[in-house]
């Protein structure tokens, strides 16, 4: 029995080395690889085919592509129906037209869709700063729309030695309400009864700059409540003098000079305007006045101080009629009909500026 035992044992133990054998044998085979001449020509023809087809179908897609996009380029962007017959010009101003265009590069007859909007809106903000907002619409197929919104002048600028004339030209600088300065375009004439604001900072500025000084500021502010608080007046603002830094001088077209402070502009306006209906009740005629002071505002009559000047200027006031005297020696015949009273216009001296 132990003899069987034994046997059958040495038996299941040979079987189980042999399988493992085989085992091991097999796993041998398929990390085997074929390396005669003939099986790297096969795989190297198999490689070949396949490149073949990929590359002829990769072709075939491309000239397909490139087709699609010549047939679609030439008939959106070289058919005439697509050309730009129409530009709608709109603007809440006065600017021109042909100045518009001739910055945004835009040409009529030009394909519509080879218009770049974007480059063309910065060219036109870059070379015409006077613009403030634009907006180009393109409709299809031949027309566009530009919509120019132009900033507000509300002065010119001016240095303290530059002669009127060479600042109220095309070219001279302007300033909105929030200090922008840009080139008075076409037509110049429009801008002519706009005041002048004079500081030394017109040596430094150029188009396209804004001014944030405190003079500067104050004085598009007064200019600002000036012009609504005498827009039913004759009474304008002509000039406004930066001399130092809490005050501005100001001359009015009555020759009046007016000092004016940084703070409560509106308040200040608003007692010059008083002061200046209080001087024609009294019949009188305002030279100075300083509304800084709130309360006892310091003023100077035309005939309540001597000019100064070589040359003596006066203001018209009233008339009186004052009768003619006849000369005694020497009598004419003209002299003999003027009996009648005629009228002698009187006038007051004022301070030259």
């Amino acid at each position: 029995m132990k003899k069987n035992k034994r046997s059958l044992l040495s038996k299941g133990r040979t079987q189980a080395r042999k399988r493992k054998a085989t085992r091991k044998g097999a796993k041998q085979s398929l990390n085997v690889k074929v390396n005669s001449k003939k099986s790297v020509s096969v795989r190297r023809k198999i490689f070949f085919v396949r490149f073949l087809k990929w590359a002829a179908l990769t072709t075939m897609l491309f000239v397909v592509l490139l087709g699609s996009y010549r047939g679609v380029d030439r008939f959106l962007f070289e058919s005439p129906k697509f050309s730009l017959r129409n530009i709608n010009y709109q603007t809440d101003g006065a600017l021109p037209q042909s100045r518009v265009l001739k910055d945004s590069g835009i040409v009529l007859g030009e394909n519509i869709l080879r218009i770049d909007i974007k480059d063309a809106k910065e060219r036109i903000l870059n070379g015409l700063p006077m613009i403030k907002e634009v907006e180009i619409i393109r409709e299809m197929p031949g027309d566009m729309t530009i919509k120019i919104s132009e900033r507000i002048p509300i002065a010119w600028l001016s240095g303290q030695e530059t002669p009127e004339n060479d600042f109220r030209i095309l070219g001279g600088i302007l300033l909105d309400d929030g200090g922008n300065a840009f080139a008075a375009e076409e037509p110049v004439l429009r801008f002519k009864s706009l005041p002048v604001i004079i500081s030394s900072e017109y040596s430094k500025v150029s188009p396209g700059n804004r001014l944030n000084s405190i003079p500067i500021q104050r004085g598009l502010e007064i200019a600002v409540d000036f012009k609504e608080s005498f827009k039913s007046s004759p009474v304008a603002l002509e000039s406004l003098h930066s001399r130092n830094d809490f005050s501005i001088i100001g001359y009015i077209n009555t020759g009046a000079e007016i000092t004016f402070g940084f703070d409560d502009i509106p308040r200040q306006v608003s007692d010059l305007k008083l002061l200046l209906a209080e001087a024609t009740r009294r019949g009188r005629v305002l030279a100075e006045a300083n509304v800084m002071v709130k309360r006892n505002t310091p003023v100077k009559f035309a005939n309540n101080f001597i000019s100064d000047s070589k040359v003596p200027r006066a203001v018209p006031v009233t008339t009186s009629s004052i009768p003619t005297k006849p000369e005694r020696k020497k009598k004419s015949k003209t002299h003999k009909k003027l009996n009648k009273v005629v009228k002698i216009p009187r006038a007051l001296p004022i301070e030259s500026e």
